[in-house]
């Protein structure tokens, strides 16, 4: 299941993806590649889907893009080890309200089962219309840096390729 069916709120009538075409898409997202790169040096990067929509028109876009980008985040939540992970739609909790001991208890669960854990946050402390509280994001943080020696926490470029080294 998608996390959208129709347009968000936030998203401007020319950003809908429903008015793209694959090649307008894939041009703007490879120009913006290129401007980060002027900007940071950086040659590795990950995608994440906007919205969460993996498609244009029918046509799935990314495949266009494979070779651009380490691994691609998308919105269906799951918890996978590294051998089961799709680098073309990695999954992830979409965060939105929930309180610290859901998130908590979703890093435990990784733990416990030894499996790549991503959180999925828009805003934190309000100015977005899918937030996490500040007080609750902060109770996260904490546990993961009281926890830092048992769990690796890294940018998803650096997860991406270790899990591609992986397989």
């Amino acid at each position: 299941m998608r996390w959208q069916l129709t347009r968000p709120q936030f998203v401007t009538p020319d950003g809908d993806l429903s008015k793209y075409t694959v090649a307008r898409a894939v041009q703007e997202i490879r120009a913006n590649n290129i401007l980060l790169k002027a900007i940071d040096g950086k040659e590795k990067r990950t995608f994440a889907y906007p919205c969460g929509d993996l498609k244009i028109g029918g046509v799935n876009f990314y495949s266009q893009l494979r070779n651009d980008f380490v691994g691609a985040r998308g919105v269906s939540p799951g918890l996978q080890t590294a051998k089961q992970v799709d680098l073309d739609d990695i999954n992830c909790y979409s965060i939105n309200g929930q309180n610290a001991d859901y998130m908590i208890g979703l890093v435990k669960k990784a733990q416990q089962t030894h499996t790549l854990l991503v959180f999925l946050f828009h805003g934190v402390g309000g100015g977005h219309g899918l937030n996490v509280d500040k007080g609750e994001h902060s109770k996260l943080i904490h546990y993961l840096k009281d926890h830092e020696k048992d769990i690796w926490v890294a940018p998803m470029v650096d997860v991406a390729e270790k899990i591609a080294a992986e397989k």
